[in-house]
């Protein structure tokens, strides 16, 4: 029998445009798939780690309070109504050491900052007399009286002081080498501050005589 002659057939040697064109585009949607999925992660990771340095600054406010007289400590301690009329209050500055001398600032390595009012200091001191820059205040701290443990008329002969750590960030965010701006600053806006998009921890703590 005769067989038939043989025809090569004949294969594309490679991909066309579209199709190459299509691959990349699915590979791309891909991708920014992935990206949306990481993104959220990184902001957890993020957070998980603030709220560590958080801890470690609540940590070394109490060690900073038992390293300084009674009444040094209490007069950082304030009322629960002074401080929810700051957080009323849109023009609360935090950083204005002469009129709110009570808030205390903390870096992210633990170390906290204490106002000095005293007429050639004025500033914000670390536990080794070092200022405290703006770029170092991550970490704003108020000191809130828990006045049904130590109401104030008991201070004269108390032998402690029961208050709320509130820690509260970022103070400042970092925009450039040696330059920072408070993060709650609102221009434009209808206050100039808004302290409510910060994150907020709140820890115990016990002023003891």
């Amino acid at each position: 029998m005769m067989r038939p002659p043989f025809r090569r057939s004949r294969k594309r040697a490679g991909f066309s445009l579209i199709e190459v064109i299509a691959a990349v585009v699915i590979f791309g949607i891909g991708m920014l798939a992935v990206a949306g999925l990481y993104a959220p992660v990184t902001r957890a990771v993020g957070g998980v780690a603030d709220a560590e340095a958080a801890a470690r600054v609540a940590d070394a406010v109490r060690a900073r309070l038992r390293a300084v007289p009674f009444e040094t400590g209490l007069a950082l301690v304030q009322s629960p109504a002074a401080v929810q009329a700051k957080d009323a209050n849109g023009a609360y500055n935090p950083n204005d050491g002469t009129r709110y001398p009570e808030v205390l600032f903390g870096k992210l390595d633990g170390e906290v900052g204490i106002y000095d009012a005293a007429s050639n200091r004025r500033q914000w001191y670390d536990s080794r007399n070092r200022v405290m820059p703006n770029t170092d205040k991550f970490f704003e701290i108020d000191l809130i009286r828990q006045p049904a443990v130590s109401p104030a008329e008991l201070d004269a002969t108390a032998p402690a002081v029961v208050y709320t750590l509130r820690v509260r960030w970022p103070a400042f965010v970092q925009v450039a080498p040696g330059a920072a701006v408070q993060s709650a600053q609102n221009a434009g806006g209808p206050v100039a501050f808004d302290h409510g998009r910060k994150q907020v921890l709140y820890f115990t703590g016990v002023l003891e005589r």
